[in-house]
């Protein structure tokens, strides 16, 4: 089999499933209320390796394209804080949102879910 993947992005053997674990510090959910139609807001989450291996984020997916996420990509070391940033575009939402945020991880469970949720209301002079 050939691999597509870069060689300076291979993860070492030795990282995966070693013990590392992701706690979020504070909530994994965040509500940002209520913003007009159009605004953007951006979060940040605080997230800890509590294990006792490096913990390494792979990937970030989100529910929708109108959240962009940002994420540390280095290894994280046993009891150091990070912040995984997310930003969300009300452009054409309106109502109640709520949006999720995937990190693949090497800590077991792999997955982390964070989500952000709110109430998005039409601009007052339309």
């Amino acid at each position: 089999f050939a691999s597509c993947i870069e060689a300076n992005k291979k993860i070492s053997s030795e990282l995966i499933d070693n013990g590392a674990e992701i706690s979020v510090l504070g909530e994994d959910i965040f509500n940002f209320g209520e913003i007009v139609q159009g605004e953007k807001i951006d979060v940040e989450f605080l997230i800890k390796n509590t294990g006792d291996g490096d913990l390494i984020i792979s990937d970030v997916n989100t529910s929708c394209g109108c959240t962009v996420p940002s994420w540390p990509n280095h290894v994280i070391k046993k009891g150091v804080t990070e912040k995984v940033r997310v930003s969300f575009n009300s452009e054409g939402k309106i109502g109640p949102q709520s949006r999720k945020v995937t990190l693949q991880t090497n800590a077991t469970p792999s997955i982390k879910i964070l989500t952000i949720t709110g109430t998005v209301i039409v601009p007052k002079n339309q």
